[in-house]
């Protein structure tokens, strides 16, 4: 055994993402997923995994997008998120609990259309046609919405 043979013990290095190697289409650099999957996570999570797509996806476009989500704005949201969410659960006084669903509500939809023109200029980057997102679809269905975008961008770049 020689002197300067490797480490057995050291922990291997491996790319953990993957280089866009398609040109200037920065949204092929984000995973395919099944809208319905989306869907019947978060119903089954209870919103939750929606929240953390929505975390997830709005970090993946800050690394690729011009125009970024705000870091303050994302992680004020999961606050009042999981305070909204705590207080759905106890006995707390209804004026107070009104608040704060109207601050979640508020900073939500100012996170979810930042998101939504990040991932738009993303979509439209490499896209031949300009793609619009509805922002009637966007409030309601904000992350299987999303979703199904992206994957549909795929599609049409790949």
């Amino acid at each position: 055994m020689s002197e300067e043979s490797t480490n057995v013990y050291e922990a291997p290095e491996a790319e953990l993402t993957q280089a866009n190697t398609s040109g200037n289409k920065p949204i092929l650099n984000f995973e395919r997923f099944s809208a319905w999957g989306v869907f019947f996570l978060s119903l089954i999570t209870l919103g939750i995994y929606a929240l953390y797509w929505l975390v997830s996806r709005a970090n993946k476009a800050n690394a690729l997008a011009k125009h970024q989500v705000n870091q303050n704005l994302i992680y004020g949201y999961v606050a009042i998120y999981v305070i909204n969410f705590v207080l759905a659960f106890t006995d707390i006084s209804e004026v107070l609990s009104a608040v704060a669903s109207i601050i979640s509500l508020i900073v939500g939809l100012v996170f979810i259309f930042s998101l939504r023109t990040s991932l738009k200029e993303l979509i439209n980057e490499g896209s031949n046609e300009p793609v619009h997102l509805s922002g009637i679809l966007t409030f309601f269905f904000y992350a299987i919405y999303f979703q199904y975008k992206i994957n549909e961008a795929i599609d049409n770049q790949k």
